[in-house]
């Protein structure tokens, strides 16, 4: 009997033993209860991110600093751009955290993808002041006026984060042949002599460009500085912010969508304008009209409809004295009698010195206008409806 408690305790220990050493084995070897399905960790690198109607994951990507670029913002890297677009232009090329310099125009021949971190920035240091920092130009730039088919367009082509500093060198900083679905976002450009962003630098007048959370600033204002000159048709723009240009935006027939253009410089108090539209039909949604002498401009020909537009005055930058020697009107027509405004939604705080436009706007009508009391409005506007006659009132016709 005692033999067989013996064998039975002998086999007991023999299995709690085996048991300890293959929990042992397992924790030491992974667990697939635990270790085993333990995630990988994300891949952070940039090739998995994906831009606005864009999906750049299946392409390849070319690390500036990995293959020659100096983001130490002294060397030029003319050289390192010239070889990435001989060969390899058909990659994403990255910029991570860095400045860096170039001397001459960046001309993407094609399609554009650049990606920077949001610290990443690229410097204008030309000797002399260049007609465009970046221009992405199609196969056939040097053909205008023809018809060259959907292959010479851009097509899916970016521009996603940091700042293009063209650091008063440039003309304009980002210029623009032709191109379809498009899309340049979250980005800034910095210090242009004359224009921030040109959407068409050839004669022939189509493409579609989408610019979304961009900013533009110039340190001061220049005398016929534009922030947005867009000259092609159907372009789209949202959530772009001008500051310090004599006109924030001219369109012959673009988009836009809760724009704002405004200024801290007032060199150009005489004439600074928010939009100036020649020729086409523009729509604009929801925009903020911040510190400017003339709201909307019309040249001959041009029409524009406006909806919730927002009318500011900055009285920091914009004195009153200023104002008392450069009033203001909403609404400019170079031909009166021909101009077509079509506006539905405007909110105007309180405001002196101010001529709501020089013609009728016979095709508008208002809902919830607010005036100052010594703008001596007739009485509150609260519905839509035609006020053509209330108007006249205002800017003292009869």
């Amino acid at each position: 009997m005692k033999t067989k408690f013996r064998i039975l305790a002998m086999l007991l220990a023999v299995l709690m033993a085996f048991s300890a050493f293959t929990m042992a084995g397992c924790s030491e070897n992974g667990d697939t209860n635990t270790k085993n399905t333990e995630e990988p960790k994300k891949d952070s690198s940039p090739s998995t991110v994906q831009i606005t109607n864009h999906n750049f994951s299946g392409l390849d990507w070319y690390n500036a600093i990995e293959n020659g670029f100096k983001g130490d913002g002294r060397t030029a890297n003319d050289k390192a751009f010239k070889e990435y677009v001989e060969y390899n232009d058909d990659k994403v090329l990255y910029f991570p955290k860095g400045v860096y310099c170039f001397e001459e125009t960046l001309n993407f021949p094609d399609n554009m993808y650049v990606w920077m971190d949001p610290e990443a920035e690229l410097k204008c240091i030309a000797k002399e002041p260049l007609e465009y920092f970046i221009t992405l130009r199609g196969q056939h730039a040097d053909v205008d006026n023809a018809w060259v088919g959907l292959l010479d367009y851009a097509i899916q082509s970016g521009i996603h984060g940091g700042k293009i500093n063209c650091n008063n060198k440039a003309k304009c900083g980002l210029g623009l042949f032709q191109g379809l679905q498009s899309t340049f976002e979250n980005f800034m450009i910095l210090n242009v002599l004359e224009k921030g962003i040109q959407t068409l630098i050839s004669k022939t007048t189509d493409g579609t460009y989408s610019f979304d959370h961009v900013y533009i600033y110039n340190s001061v204002c220049r005398k016929g500085s534009y922030g947005i000159y867009d000259n092609g048709y159907d372009n789209h723009f949202r959530m772009v912010t001008v500051v310090n240009f004599n006109t924030s935006f001219y369109t012959i027939g673009g988009r836009f969508e809760q724009v704002s253009g405004w200024n801290l410089d007032m060199s150009c108090v005489d004439s600074m304008t928010f939009a100036e539209v020649k020729g086409g039909q523009s729509l604009w949604i929801a925009p903020s009209v911040d510190t400017v002498r003339y709201g909307f401009k019309l040249h001959d020909g041009a029409s524009t409809s406006i909806s919730d537009m927002n009318w500011i005055t900055n009285a920091v930058f914009y004195k009153s004295e200023l104002q008392r020697e450069y009033p203001r009107t909403i609404f400019w027509a170079e031909n009166p009698k021909t101009a077509r405004f079509m506006v539905n939604g405007l909110r105007i705080p309180s405001e002196s010195n101010l001529s709501f436009a020089n013609g009728e706007l016979p095709l508008s009508s208002f809902m919830m206008i607010r005036y100052a009391s010594d703008y001596n409005a007739p009485r509150m506007l609260r519905y839509f409806r035609d006020d053509t006659a209330a108007l006249r009132e205002l800017i003292g016709k009869k």
